[in-house]
């Protein structure tokens, strides 16, 4: 497996405002190293997290009930939800409709993309929208795939 060189960069002034959801170990806090151009490494995120734009959240706080409602705090001044699930996941935690929980668009990421096969990442891609996003992007934070597509459309 190649890893993509990465290139340290000042925040982004022209990327949205960002909320990102998924379960313990699907990438959120990786996928956020990579769009701020950071060597990526292994941090467990224990509460919500701000960085430029981009608000990062335990997951934790989808996969207990009565955390739920700090995701939904967590939006109110965001511009778009990224909801993320791993192709490596067997099952999904985001129950269905869970997108209209927000009030703001909704993205859908299948991440890890890289270390599954392509049924794995067509599950991941169906329980994103059978949870609400009605567009999905497919990336991989350590090798760059589908990196550039996701990048434009935070722009």
């Amino acid at each position: 497996m190649r890893r993509a060189r990465l290139r340290p960069r000042p925040p982004d002034p022209h990327m949205r405002r960002l909320l990102m959801v998924g379960s313990v170990g699907c990438g959120k806090t990786t996928l956020m190293q990579r769009l701020h151009g950071q060597e990526i490494r292994y941090a467990k995120t224990e509460t919500i997290t701000a960085e430029d734009e981009v608000v990062d959240t335990p997951g934790e706080y989808l996969e207990l009930p009565f955390y739920k409602h700090a995701l939904r705090l967590a939006s109110f001044d965001r511009e778009l939800v990224v909801m993320l699930a791993s192709a490596t996941a067997a099952e999904s935690r985001y129950p269905p409709g869970f997108a209209t929980f927000f009030t703001v668009p909704v993205l859908g990421v299948v991440t890890q993309i890289d270390r599954a096969g392509p049924d794995a990442v067509e599950a991941a891609e169906a329980h994103l929208r059978l949870a609400g996003a009605t567009e999905v992007l497919r990336v991989s934070a350590v090798t760059g795939e589908g990196m550039a597509e996701l990048e434009a459309r935070l722009a």
